[in-house]
């Protein structure tokens, strides 16, 4: 089989993933298996992945949210919808180590693609699904979304500012958050295979994703009685832990202890505010939090954004101008990091926090690229390759290469 493992750390160097994943949740768990060494073979449908169609697109006109997501795997098209297609996936199930899937609940089964059919195959097979409310209760099988989870989770509630309207968080927190959980539930299940040999079935859900995010919050609800209120950039435990206003901008700043307040204050110019009986610890601070915020704007309102960041970082105190996405192309803590990588034929790419720092990423493949050397590997000696080419895709294999 054709090696795309990772170079230096790559655990799962040797492991095969089907992945029949599409939008961002399942194909972010399965960009992090390859990122940890994993070969993943991305099982299209006849047009593709959606997401290949989203906006925006880069110069070549590839959507970036695709490109995000699925660099570095290998594109085969097949009509799962088709008999020929499930023989095909069936064939790849064989000699695979894990499936992933993103569909409704119960809807793989009915295409003979379900936990049940799968693993009669491949007894050591690692079957994961992610879809948005799982297989049971009252809402089993109902679709959703990362902004719908958001919105049914609490989360969209207490996000915004106190006199606004709820907010989506901006990032796809609850996707990528989910594809997490499904890459950390296989290679546990993987982990537990190598102990008694056999696969298992692992499922996540969008909304218990969110239900992780917002634990503290729910008990604050259920154990405390105290249900949170939109707070804007300010955080329910702490003060000052929001963003204030500078000459320039605004920085965020992070406090949450006695002693590092006192610190800030002296780095803020607000000495002063460390006697005020308001402000003397912690929970004083947070019941006059409005008031605490409005001094010590008042004390940086002259003072670029960048000298109260540097003085509070001086002091160990967390802190960060707020920054738009444009100013992290090219910024130099995320280059040593590793965060941003260029595929052989030099596109820049982000890296998942998971991976290797050093190794090389692997191209955004066309769709159907791989299509033929995938099948020459599980083709029969009778010469089926272009025949179960043209069943899965509807196109010749060079036609399907250069779709986009």
């Amino acid at each position: 089989m054709m090696d795309t493992a990772l170079d230096g750390l790559a655990p799962l160097k040797g492991v095969t993933v089907v992945d029949l994943t599409v939008n961002i949740a399942g194909p972010s768990a399965t960009l992090m298996l390859a990122d940890l060494g994993a070969r993943v073979i991305k099982v299209e449908p006849p047009g593709g992945d959606i997401s290949r169609e989203w906006t925006p697109r880069d110069e070549t006109g590839v959507s970036t949210v695709f490109s995000a997501f699925n660099r570095g795997k290998e594109s085969i098209v097949i009509d799962a919808k088709t008999a020929e297609g499930r023989r095909t996936i069936h064939r790849l199930v064989a000699e695979a180590d894990v499936f992933v899937e993103s569909m409704r609940p119960g809807k793989a089964a009915t295409l003979g693609l379900g936990w049940e059919d799968l693993s009669a195959i491949n007894e050591r097979l690692v079957y994961c699904s992610v879809n948005a409310f799982g297989d049971v209760g009252p809402l089993a099988g109902v679709a959703g979304f990362d902004a719908v989870i958001q919105a049914y989770s609490g989360l969209m509630e207490l996000t915004g500012y106190p006199d606004g309207e709820p907010a989506r968080v901006g990032g796809a927190v609850v996707d990528v958050g989910t594809g997490t959980w499904a890459a950390l539930g296989v290679v546990a299940a993987l982990l537990q295979r190598e102990r008694d040999g056999r696969g298992q079935r692992v499922q996540m859900t969008l909304l218990g994703t969110a239900i992780g995010y917002m634990m503290h919050h729910l008990l604050s609800a259920r154990l405390a009685g105290v249900e949170p209120k939109r707070l804007g950039t300010a955080q329910h435990n702490f003060a000052p832990y929001q963003a204030i206003r500078a000459a320039d901008g605004m920085v965020m700043i992070g406090v949450n202890s006695d002693p590092m307040w006192r610190r800030a204050a002296v780095a803020l110019g607000a000495e002063r505010l460390i006697e005020d009986p308001r402000f003397a610890d912690n929970a004083s601070r947070n019941r006059n939090r409005l008031e605490l915020i409005a001094e010590i704007e008042a004390c940086i309102s002259q003072v670029p954004a960048d000298v109260v960041v540097e003085r509070l970082m001086g002091a160990t105190v967390p802190a960060s101008a707020v920054r738009s996405i444009g100013s992290l192309i090219g910024d130099a803590q995320l280059e040593a990091m590793g965060l941003w990588a260029t595929t052989p034929s030099g596109v820049p790419l982000p890296r998942t926090p998971v991976a290797d720092p050093t190794a090389p990423i692997g191209e955004v493949p066309l769709l159907g690229e791989h299509n033929q050397a995938i099948l020459a590997e599980i083709a029969d000696s009778d010469g089926l390759v272009d025949d179960i080419c043209r069943s899965a895709s509807g196109s010749s294999p060079a036609q399907t290469k250069g779709t986009e």
